[in-house]
Protein backbone atom coordinates (compact mmCIF):
# COMPACT_ATOMS: atom_id res chain seq x y z
CA UNK A 1 0.00 0.00 0.00
CA UNK A 2 1.62 3.61 -0.98
CA UNK A 3 2.36 6.21 1.57
CA UNK A 4 0.33 9.05 1.29
CA UNK A 5 3.05 12.02 1.10
CA UNK A 6 3.71 14.32 4.16
CA UNK A 7 3.18 17.87 3.02
CA UNK A 8 6.58 20.19 4.16
CA UNK A 9 5.99 23.17 1.81
CA UNK A 10 5.56 25.11 5.16
CA UNK A 11 8.93 24.42 5.97
CA UNK A 12 11.02 24.74 2.82
CA UNK A 13 10.35 27.62 1.08
CA UNK A 14 11.51 26.41 -2.66
CA UNK A 15 11.61 28.94 -6.07
CA UNK A 16 12.83 28.86 -9.36
CA UNK A 17 13.61 32.26 -10.96
CA UNK A 18 12.51 33.01 -14.65
CA UNK A 19 16.18 32.69 -15.39
CA UNK A 20 16.24 28.67 -14.22
CA UNK A 21 18.13 29.61 -10.75
CA UNK A 22 16.81 27.83 -7.79
CA UNK A 23 16.36 29.06 -3.94
CA UNK A 24 15.81 27.70 -0.78
CA UNK A 25 14.84 30.07 1.43
CA UNK A 26 15.80 33.34 -0.73
CA UNK A 27 19.32 31.85 -1.26
CA UNK A 28 20.40 30.45 -4.55
CA UNK A 29 20.91 27.07 -4.55
CA UNK A 30 24.28 26.05 -6.30
CA UNK A 31 25.35 22.52 -5.11
CA UNK A 32 25.02 20.77 -8.44
CA UNK A 33 23.74 17.60 -6.31
CA UNK A 34 21.07 19.44 -4.69
CA UNK A 35 20.52 20.86 -8.05
CA UNK A 36 20.30 17.78 -10.11
CA UNK A 37 18.02 15.91 -7.24
CA UNK A 38 15.63 18.53 -7.39
CA UNK A 39 15.68 18.92 -10.81
CA UNK A 40 14.90 14.74 -10.78
CA UNK A 41 12.03 15.01 -8.31
CA UNK A 42 10.26 17.83 -9.62
CA UNK A 43 6.68 16.84 -11.09
CA UNK A 44 3.80 18.86 -11.99
CA UNK A 45 0.49 17.79 -10.04
CA UNK A 46 -3.05 17.32 -11.37
CA UNK A 47 -3.54 21.29 -10.58
CA UNK A 48 -1.07 22.11 -12.78
CA UNK A 49 1.40 23.13 -9.81
CA UNK A 50 4.74 22.25 -9.70
CA UNK A 51 6.07 20.31 -6.72
CA UNK A 52 9.75 18.20 -5.76
CA UNK A 53 8.34 14.35 -4.43
CA UNK A 54 10.89 12.87 -2.44
CA UNK A 55 8.53 10.12 -0.35
CA UNK A 56 7.89 10.35 1.98
CA UNK A 57 7.36 14.09 1.39
CA UNK A 58 6.04 16.79 -0.98
CA UNK A 59 7.50 20.26 -1.26
CA UNK A 60 5.42 22.80 -3.58
CA UNK A 61 7.67 24.82 -5.33
CA UNK A 62 7.05 28.64 -6.77
CA UNK A 63 7.90 28.84 -10.47
CA UNK A 64 8.06 32.36 -11.76
CA UNK A 65 7.75 30.86 -15.67
CA UNK A 66 9.24 27.49 -16.45
CA UNK A 67 11.16 25.55 -14.46
CA UNK A 68 14.14 24.60 -16.57
CA UNK A 69 15.38 26.51 -19.27
CA UNK A 70 17.58 26.15 -22.44
CA UNK A 71 21.25 27.74 -21.66
CA UNK A 72 22.64 27.01 -24.72
CA UNK A 73 22.18 25.99 -28.91
CA UNK A 74 24.56 24.23 -30.41
CA UNK A 75 24.95 22.55 -33.81
CA UNK A 76 24.41 23.38 -37.58
CA UNK A 77 21.58 24.75 -39.44
CA UNK A 78 22.34 22.66 -42.22
CA UNK A 79 22.21 19.85 -40.33
CA UNK A 80 20.76 20.12 -37.18
CA UNK A 81 20.36 21.67 -33.74
CA UNK A 82 20.64 20.59 -30.26
CA UNK A 83 19.35 22.72 -26.81
CA UNK A 84 21.26 22.27 -23.42
CA UNK A 85 18.99 22.88 -20.67
CA UNK A 86 20.22 24.31 -17.15
CA UNK A 87 19.15 20.27 -15.83
CA UNK A 88 22.97 19.80 -18.40
CA UNK A 89 20.36 17.78 -20.22
CA UNK A 90 20.54 17.76 -24.37
CA UNK A 91 17.80 17.15 -26.65
CA UNK A 92 17.27 18.08 -30.30
CA UNK A 93 15.63 20.87 -31.51
CA UNK A 94 12.63 19.92 -33.31
CA UNK A 95 11.55 23.73 -34.95
CA UNK A 96 7.72 23.06 -35.30
CA UNK A 97 7.21 23.07 -31.10
CA UNK A 98 9.07 25.92 -30.91
CA UNK A 99 6.85 29.22 -29.95
CA UNK A 100 6.95 32.83 -29.46
CA UNK A 101 5.27 34.38 -26.05
CA UNK A 102 4.49 37.16 -24.17
CA UNK A 103 7.09 39.64 -24.16
CA UNK A 104 8.05 37.53 -27.09
CA UNK A 105 9.58 34.97 -25.05
CA UNK A 106 10.70 31.74 -27.12
CA UNK A 107 9.79 28.72 -25.53
CA UNK A 108 10.51 25.07 -26.82
CA UNK A 109 7.93 21.99 -25.89
CA UNK A 110 9.97 18.80 -25.01
CA UNK A 111 9.25 15.90 -26.56
CA UNK A 112 7.33 15.14 -23.19
CA UNK A 113 5.57 17.65 -23.25
CA UNK A 114 7.07 20.18 -20.53
CA UNK A 115 7.13 23.43 -22.17
CA UNK A 116 10.77 25.48 -21.48
CA UNK A 117 11.99 28.72 -21.92
CA UNK A 118 15.10 30.10 -24.10
CA UNK A 119 17.43 32.19 -21.45
CA UNK A 120 18.13 35.35 -23.88
CA UNK A 121 21.52 34.10 -24.74
CA UNK A 122 20.21 31.09 -25.78
CA UNK A 123 17.82 33.18 -27.33
CA UNK A 124 20.31 35.67 -29.34
CA UNK A 125 22.14 32.72 -30.49
CA UNK A 126 19.34 30.59 -32.24
CA UNK A 127 18.14 34.66 -33.21
CA UNK A 128 21.52 34.86 -35.10
CA UNK A 129 19.95 31.41 -37.13
CA UNK A 130 16.34 32.69 -37.92
CA UNK A 131 15.17 34.78 -41.20
CA UNK A 132 11.95 36.76 -41.72
CA UNK A 133 10.14 35.55 -44.65
CA UNK A 134 6.46 36.35 -46.13
CA UNK A 135 5.87 38.10 -42.60
CA UNK A 136 6.90 35.67 -40.58
CA UNK A 137 9.76 34.69 -38.32
CA UNK A 138 11.45 31.31 -39.71
CA UNK A 139 14.32 29.04 -38.60
CA UNK A 140 15.72 27.28 -41.51
CA UNK A 141 17.01 24.00 -41.45
CA UNK A 142 18.26 22.28 -43.78
CA UNK A 143 16.38 23.18 -46.79
CA UNK A 144 13.28 23.15 -44.92
CA UNK A 145 11.75 26.91 -43.62
CA UNK A 146 10.12 26.07 -40.00
CA UNK A 147 7.84 29.52 -39.20
CA UNK A 148 7.61 30.08 -35.70
CA UNK A 149 3.94 30.92 -34.28
CA UNK A 150 3.12 32.70 -31.11
CA UNK A 151 1.74 30.57 -28.21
Amino acid sequence: MKQELRDVTGNCSIRIDREGRWYYEGNEIVNPMVLRTFCQALRKDGQGRYCIVIEPEICYVEVEDTPFVISGVRGDPQVGLYVRLNTLETYPLDPSRLSIGKDNVLYLTLPEGMKVRFTRPAYYSLALMMEEADGFIVLRIGDTAHPICPA
